[in-house]
């Protein structure tokens, strides 16, 4: 079960790489194995076994990943630019509470994490409002780009901070 479970990991890391804006590394850290990882691949000569039956199911998931999704991605660009777009800063802002909590929970609560997470939704916003200036001749509203928005945080809260 270990295995499918990192194998699947490993699909949304690889996913996660092709996605503009949506780091790899971001995700280890909300799946929690960030430092196992690290561990696994710094220290690969010291147990070898051990950390190539965690590292491999993994790599092949990142493949797996990198190959379904990128002509996925790709074709969904070229239909909803703006859309795919919109949905992704939402995913990228919804990731953020979680990293907040990770980072609060280590080293306790720190308000600049706080005065972050407060100017990134509000360059958000201001890119939100920017785009939708640039491409005036899109079909779609601005009510249903701030709901695209909205949806993309909502997934990624939902599925980071359980």
């Amino acid at each position: 079960m270990t295995f499918l479970y990192n194998i699947l990991i490993g699909i949304l890391i690889g996913a996660g790489a092709i996605l503009p804006g949506i780091s790899s590394g971001v995700l280890c850290v909300i799946f929690g194995i960030y430092d196992k990882l690290i561990d696994s691949i710094l220290g690969f000569f010291k147990n070898i076994k051990e950390n190539f039956k965690f590292l491999f199911p993994i790599c092949v998931g990142v493949g797996l990943g990198v190959v379904l999704f990128g002509n996925i991605l790709k074709t969904l660009f070229l239909l909803y630019d703006v859309q795919i777009k919109f949905a992704f800063i939402g995913l990228i802002l919804g990731g953020l509470p979680s990293l907040i909590k990770i980072a609060n929970s280590k080293k306790g609560f720190r308000l600049h994490y706080l005065l972050y997470t407060i100017i990134s939704f509000t360059i958000s916003i201001f890119l939100i409002l920017s785009l939708f200036h640039i491409f005036p001749d899109r079909r779609a509203s601005l009510f249903t780009f701030f709901l695209l928005y909205q949806s993309g945080i909502r997934i990624f809260m939902k599925s980071s901070c359980g």
